[in-house]
């Protein structure tokens, strides 16, 4: 098997024990996942089989989107529900002033990675230290959110749709709009909606069998289409899989990262072209075809 397999992670396991569990079940040892999400979260988990696994970074480096259920008026330790209440009041949504408040956070801002989070130190994720009393200071990070908006409140609840950049922790977002609200706030829920273009159509339960992951395996090229491609005659296409570069002579204004075709179909990886029109290779599959 060499694809991708869109997965609707389900709360309460990490990103790497949905890895561990489709590798127990395929029995392939060649399988990782494009992109963390927290063991609370939901929603779409690319993981790559196989080749695929070359272009994991291809897709995790894209945009996210996520959905999240907030309580205000309540902090936890670590920010969800799972963690130790600190602090509590009473507390109601003026829904004009939190639609105020969610727009000063768009754009590109700073932001602290929370002590329970999947970032690893020392061979462990920070929650694995978090939990053992062991706190790390963190490098502050820069972060873009492109859109927040509203999707419904009630009371001491609401609930956002938020896009934006890899490596953005909505934990540490929503207790920041807590604070911009003068009160305190803890996520409820959360659950990724998109990864790049990969929305939630297609995926496919943890729980599934055998037959219906192999049915819904997607081609590594499929989740690559938001990159633009290139044909190659079998000749070029033979250098660029031997690690040499080719001129690329077609009437297309294109600099960058591309998607490499023999012919129409063949996709054989990515490859880069520069201003000159050179083609160089970047990630490519084991070869396809025996060499004529």
């Amino acid at each position: 098997m060499n694809g991708f397999l869109l997965i609707d992670k389900p709360s309460g396991i990490s990103s790497a024990g949905c890895v561990y569990k489709l590798r127990k079940v395929l029995k392939i040892s060649k399988i990782g996942h494009c992109g963390t999400l927290d063991p609370l979260a939901t929603g779409v988990l690319p993981l790559c089989i196989g080749e695929a696994t070359k272009f994991s970074n291809y897709i995790s480096d894209q945009s996210k989107e996520y959905e999240v259920e907030i309580l205000f008026g309540i902090q936890t330790t670590t920010g969800d529900l799972e963690g130790e209440e600190i602090f509590n009041e009473p507390f109601k949504i003026d829904e004009l002033k939190l639609e105020k408040t969610i727009k000063r956070f768009l754009g590109t801002q700073s932001q602290v990675p929370p002590m329970y989070s999947a970032i690893k130190i020392n061979g462990n994720p920070l929650y694995y230290w978090a939990r053992k009393g062991v706190y790390f200071k963190r490098k502050v990070r820069q972060i873009h959110i492109d859109t927040i908006g509203i999707l419904a409140s009630s009371n001491n609840k609401a609930t956002l749709r938020i896009s934006c950049t890899k490596g953005t922790y909505i934990r540490s977002l929503v207790e920041d709009i807590g604070v911009d609200l003068s009160t305190r706030a803890t996520v409820i829920n959360l659950r990724r909606t998109k990864v790049g273009p990969i929305g939630e159509e297609g995926l496919v339960e943890l729980g599934a069998s055998i037959e219906e992951f192999k049915s819904k395996l997607v081609a590594a090229d499929q989740l690559l289409n938001h990159l633009p491609s290139i044909q190659l005659n079998e000749i070029d296409a033979k250098k660029i899989r031997n690690g040499r570069p080719v001129d690329y002579n077609v009437d297309q204004d294109l600099e960058g990262l591309v998607r490499i075709y023999q012919g129409k179909s063949l996709f054989i990886g990515l490859g880069s072209i520069d201003s000159s029109n050179t083609v160089s290779a970047k990630r490519l599959l084991s070869t396809l075809q025996t060499d004529q």
